[in-house]
């Protein structure tokens, strides 16, 4: 495989071709992609190109994709579509960024519930420190909240954390 050809077929807008290679660079789990991966994931607008980059590096598993996608996670360019990254975050352990999941349980529909279900992965991995302050928030959110669906799922959430 080819890392100019993969940078060739995103700097020119074929899609379609950059997606079959970065699918394949995760089959064929080669690791020497990763730095070029990471640098098209934080920059490009695409979502399509931005998903099939997260489910490569969850397939690849370099941790050093944990803090570029849970940045995504904060970027307003990515509400709405954050799904992907959630469920690319869910190979890795993400106990150390919990407080970014708890922020997410407002979301839309599907990103607070795999933030939920993320959370709940790592819960017996967090301190009895951050469990109180992610109680804290969702306290906050739950005052925000008029709707009662999602004050009864951070209601539900709050359970994570006793």
């Amino acid at each position: 495989m080819n890392k100019m050809r993969l940078e060739e077929a995103i700097e020119s807008g074929d899609l379609k071709e950059a997606i079959r290679i970065i699918e394949d660079v995760g089959e064929k789990q080669d690791h020497t992609f990763t730095p070029i991966l990471l640098r098209y994931l934080v920059t490009t607008d695409s979502i399509l190109l931005r998903n099939a980059i997260a489910v490569t590096l969850a397939d690849l598993g370099d941790n050093e994709a944990v803090l570029p996608l849970f940045d995504l996670l904060r970027n307003p360019k990515t509400k709405g579509n954050r799904g992907t990254i959630l469920y690319a975050l869910g190979f890795f352990d993400a106990s150390t960024h919990v407080m970014a999941l708890v922020d997410l349980l407002d979301d839309t529909f599907e990103a607070s519930r795999q933030s939920y279900q993320l959370i709940s992965t790592v819960q017996d991995k967090i301190s009895e420190t951050q469990k109180e302050l992610c109680r804290q928030m969702i306290r906050r959110k739950l005052a925000d909240h008029k709707n009662k669906h999602k004050r009864d799922f951070l209601l539900e959430s709050l359970g994570l954390f006793t």
